[in-house]
């Protein structure tokens, strides 16, 4: 995994260089939910909140369109409600969402695109007991790799003040048991700003 990081670092690292790039910062919250076939997780399950941040890079590709890529630390999981206590697993994450976005002269955005995730760390949290869930690929671990797909949509001032609201949909089955199903989804409330860019001499 952290083979793969590295490659993402530089081939971002590389785009960044264009002189149509615009470098910004965004945080916000993270609504995790999960997509299982558990019966009993899927039942009573309900958002987990928590927070991202990161930073975001973006390429004008032509008047309307650009080219945006951002790297995300952020949570996800679930949390499980028992009627007595509740349980919740929590993920640790970094995502790379690539997306292209549409842009409107009035500041409106709306795009889509991959996303790349990485699982840092994953814990079960019962009845304030933490218990560790390795990273790997044996039974009873979870993987360690998370793709999906990024969709967002929001407004940009004029002055670089962001407002967005992104989805992550995970196409990752982060299970290593047969006929046991587990998708990490995470809604973001999000606030960002780009800098603004030199002006050339």
């Amino acid at each position: 995994m952290k083979r793969n990081l590295l490659i993402v670092f530089i081939l971002l690292t590389g785009l960044s260089l264009s002189a149509q790039t615009r470098f910004g910062l965004k945080t916000g919250v993270a609504l995790g939910s999960v997509t299982t076939n558990d019966a009993a997780i899927d039942k009573d399950r309900a958002n987990l909140a928590s927070f991202q941040f990161g930073g975001v890079w973006d390429t004008k590709l032509n008047a309307a369109l650009s080219l945006q890529y951002q790297i995300l630390f952020l949570g996800k999981g679930t949390a499980v409600a028992h009627g007595d206590h509740n349980d919740k697993f929590r993920f640790a994450a970094i995502d790379v969402p690539v997306q292209v976005l549409y842009r409107t002269k009035g500041g409106w955005f709306i795009g889509g695109g991959p996303n790349l995730g990485f699982n840092l760390s994953a814990k079960h949290i019962h009845d304030g007991e933490k218990e560790e869930i390795a990273i790997g690929s044996e039974s009873g671990q979870v993987k360690g790799f998370d793709f999906g797909v990024a969709a967002t949509g929001g407004y940009q001032s004029k002055k670089g003040v962001v407002l967005s609201v992104s989805y992550v949909k995970g196409l990752t089955n982060l299970q290593n048991a047969p006929n046991f199903e587990w998708q990490n989804n995470v809604i973001g409330l999000n606030l960002g700003y780009m800098l603004p860019t030199r002006a050339k001499k």
